[in-house]
Protein backbone atom coordinates (compact mmCIF):
# COMPACT_ATOMS: atom_id res chain seq x y z
CA UNK A 1 0.00 0.00 0.00
CA UNK A 2 1.36 3.55 -0.59
CA UNK A 3 2.33 5.73 1.66
CA UNK A 4 1.06 8.91 -0.38
CA UNK A 5 -2.84 9.12 0.76
CA UNK A 6 -1.99 8.78 4.51
CA UNK A 7 0.52 11.55 3.66
CA UNK A 8 -2.50 13.35 1.83
CA UNK A 9 -4.81 12.88 5.00
CA UNK A 10 -2.14 13.99 7.59
CA UNK A 11 -1.46 17.01 4.99
CA UNK A 12 -4.87 18.30 4.76
CA UNK A 13 -5.63 17.66 8.87
CA UNK A 14 -2.12 19.81 9.44
CA UNK A 15 -4.16 22.48 7.03
CA UNK A 16 -7.43 22.20 8.25
CA UNK A 17 -6.60 23.04 11.85
CA UNK A 18 -3.95 25.78 10.97
CA UNK A 19 -6.88 27.56 9.15
CA UNK A 20 -8.77 27.12 12.27
CA UNK A 21 -6.53 28.21 14.59
CA UNK A 22 -6.12 31.18 12.06
CA UNK A 23 -9.54 32.11 12.08
CA UNK A 24 -10.09 32.12 15.80
CA UNK A 25 -7.20 33.46 17.21
CA UNK A 26 -7.74 37.04 17.84
CA UNK A 27 -5.04 39.64 16.43
CA UNK A 28 -4.35 41.47 20.02
CA UNK A 29 -5.55 40.76 22.84
CA UNK A 30 -9.07 41.67 24.51
CA UNK A 31 -8.56 44.67 26.74
CA UNK A 32 -8.45 48.39 26.28
CA UNK A 33 -6.06 51.48 26.00
CA UNK A 34 -6.49 54.78 27.73
CA UNK A 35 -4.27 57.76 26.95
CA UNK A 36 -3.53 60.80 28.28
CA UNK A 37 -4.35 63.55 25.45
CA UNK A 38 -3.90 67.21 25.34
CA UNK A 39 -3.11 70.13 22.46
CA UNK A 40 -5.29 72.93 20.68
CA UNK A 41 -8.83 72.98 19.36
CA UNK A 42 -9.67 75.53 16.25
CA UNK A 43 -12.49 77.26 15.81
CA UNK A 44 -13.75 79.06 11.96
CA UNK A 45 -15.07 81.27 11.86
CA UNK A 46 -14.26 81.84 15.68
CA UNK A 47 -16.52 81.18 19.31
CA UNK A 48 -18.20 84.39 20.22
CA UNK A 49 -20.67 85.08 22.73
CA UNK A 50 -23.51 84.50 20.09
CA UNK A 51 -24.22 80.91 19.04
CA UNK A 52 -22.31 80.71 15.64
CA UNK A 53 -21.83 76.96 13.59
CA UNK A 54 -18.11 76.43 13.68
CA UNK A 55 -15.92 74.39 11.90
CA UNK A 56 -13.59 72.13 14.49
CA UNK A 57 -10.29 71.19 14.45
CA UNK A 58 -8.39 69.19 17.04
CA UNK A 59 -4.50 68.94 16.70
CA UNK A 60 -3.50 66.68 19.43
CA UNK A 61 0.36 66.32 20.70
CA UNK A 62 1.72 62.72 21.40
CA UNK A 63 0.26 61.31 25.63
CA UNK A 64 1.30 58.46 27.12
CA UNK A 65 -0.82 55.37 26.89
CA UNK A 66 -1.73 52.17 29.18
CA UNK A 67 -1.88 49.54 27.02
CA UNK A 68 -3.58 45.85 28.08
CA UNK A 69 -4.30 44.88 24.52
CA UNK A 70 -1.25 43.45 23.96
CA UNK A 71 -0.66 45.39 20.85
CA UNK A 72 2.25 47.18 22.88
CA UNK A 73 0.86 50.73 22.47
CA UNK A 74 3.39 53.31 24.29
CA UNK A 75 2.04 56.32 22.85
CA UNK A 76 -1.06 58.46 21.17
CA UNK A 77 -1.93 61.42 18.95
CA UNK A 78 -5.35 62.51 17.95
CA UNK A 79 -6.23 64.50 15.02
CA UNK A 80 -10.13 65.46 14.45
CA UNK A 81 -12.28 67.50 12.40
CA UNK A 82 -16.17 68.49 12.58
CA UNK A 83 -18.37 70.64 10.43
CA UNK A 84 -20.86 73.27 11.49
CA UNK A 85 -21.01 72.41 15.13
CA UNK A 86 -23.04 75.14 16.94
CA UNK A 87 -21.24 77.02 19.45
CA UNK A 88 -21.12 80.04 21.82
CA UNK A 89 -18.87 80.73 24.84
CA UNK A 90 -21.50 81.70 27.21
CA UNK A 91 -22.27 78.80 29.87
CA UNK A 92 -24.45 76.64 28.41
CA UNK A 93 -23.53 77.07 24.79
CA UNK A 94 -22.28 73.45 23.64
CA UNK A 95 -23.37 72.04 20.73
CA UNK A 96 -22.86 68.41 18.83
CA UNK A 97 -21.68 67.15 15.56
CA UNK A 98 -20.40 64.28 14.14
CA UNK A 99 -16.87 63.80 11.81
CA UNK A 100 -13.44 62.02 11.73
CA UNK A 101 -10.46 61.28 13.18
CA UNK A 102 -7.47 59.66 13.03
CA UNK A 103 -5.05 58.08 16.04
CA UNK A 104 -1.57 58.11 15.27
CA UNK A 105 0.31 54.83 17.54
CA UNK A 106 3.86 54.97 18.96
CA UNK A 107 4.37 51.32 19.39
CA UNK A 108 6.96 50.03 22.76
CA UNK A 109 9.37 49.22 19.86
CA UNK A 110 9.25 52.36 17.81
CA UNK A 111 6.89 51.29 15.07
CA UNK A 112 4.07 53.81 14.14
CA UNK A 113 0.71 52.93 13.37
CA UNK A 114 -2.31 54.78 12.99
CA UNK A 115 -6.50 54.02 13.90
CA UNK A 116 -9.23 55.97 11.35
CA UNK A 117 -12.48 57.26 13.51
CA UNK A 118 -15.54 57.79 12.89
CA UNK A 119 -16.87 60.52 16.04
CA UNK A 120 -19.31 62.55 17.76
CA UNK A 121 -18.56 65.61 19.05
CA UNK A 122 -20.71 67.10 22.14
CA UNK A 123 -20.14 70.06 24.11
CA UNK A 124 -22.45 70.66 26.76
CA UNK A 125 -21.54 73.67 29.33
CA UNK A 126 -18.99 74.89 26.50
CA UNK A 127 -15.92 73.92 29.11
CA UNK A 128 -16.18 70.11 29.13
CA UNK A 129 -16.08 68.32 25.55
CA UNK A 130 -16.89 64.27 24.60
CA UNK A 131 -16.01 62.73 21.35
CA UNK A 132 -17.25 59.48 21.21
CA UNK A 133 -17.56 56.81 18.12
CA UNK A 134 -15.79 53.96 17.13
CA UNK A 135 -12.54 53.10 15.29
CA UNK A 136 -13.14 52.39 11.82
CA UNK A 137 -9.69 51.08 9.82
CA UNK A 138 -6.17 50.22 11.32
CA UNK A 139 -5.70 48.66 14.55
CA UNK A 140 -8.45 48.11 17.01
CA UNK A 141 -10.32 48.36 13.63
CA UNK A 142 -14.20 47.70 15.49
CA UNK A 143 -13.59 48.55 19.10
CA UNK A 144 -15.49 51.92 20.86
CA UNK A 145 -13.80 55.31 21.58
CA UNK A 146 -13.95 57.95 23.88
CA UNK A 147 -12.69 60.64 24.84
CA UNK A 148 -13.13 63.67 27.61
CA UNK A 149 -11.43 66.95 26.95
CA UNK A 150 -11.62 70.04 29.35
CA UNK A 151 -11.35 72.95 26.62
CA UNK A 152 -12.88 75.98 29.04
CA UNK A 153 -14.10 78.15 26.63
CA UNK A 154 -16.54 79.96 29.34
CA UNK A 155 -13.47 80.45 31.67
CA UNK A 156 -11.68 82.31 28.47
CA UNK A 157 -14.88 84.25 27.91
CA UNK A 158 -12.82 87.85 27.78
CA UNK A 159 -11.34 86.58 24.65
CA UNK A 160 -14.33 85.38 23.24
CA UNK A 161 -15.80 89.41 24.11
CA UNK A 162 -12.82 90.61 23.25
CA UNK A 163 -12.30 89.10 19.91
CA UNK A 164 -15.68 89.16 18.90
CA UNK A 165 -15.66 91.71 16.40
CA UNK A 166 -12.55 90.01 15.19
CA UNK A 167 -14.01 86.27 15.05
CA UNK A 168 -13.67 85.49 18.89
CA UNK A 169 -12.08 82.54 20.06
CA UNK A 170 -10.04 81.07 17.38
CA UNK A 171 -7.79 78.80 19.66
CA UNK A 172 -8.08 77.08 22.61
CA UNK A 173 -5.73 74.49 24.22
CA UNK A 174 -7.47 71.03 26.21
CA UNK A 175 -6.01 68.19 28.00
CA UNK A 176 -8.07 65.10 28.78
CA UNK A 177 -7.37 61.49 28.01
CA UNK A 178 -8.94 59.09 25.86
CA UNK A 179 -10.10 55.35 25.45
CA UNK A 180 -10.29 52.47 22.51
CA UNK A 181 -12.08 49.22 23.44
Amino acid sequence: MSQFPRVAALLATVIATAGLTSLTTPAYAAGSVTCDTSGTMYFKPGVQIVPLKQDIEIRGANGSCRDSTGLGIDEARLTANFSGVWLTCELGGGGTGHGTGTLDWTLDDGRKASSDLDLNFESNIASEVTLSGQVVGGPLDGEKFSAHLSADLFRGSLKCTVGGPFGGAKSIGYRGDLTVG
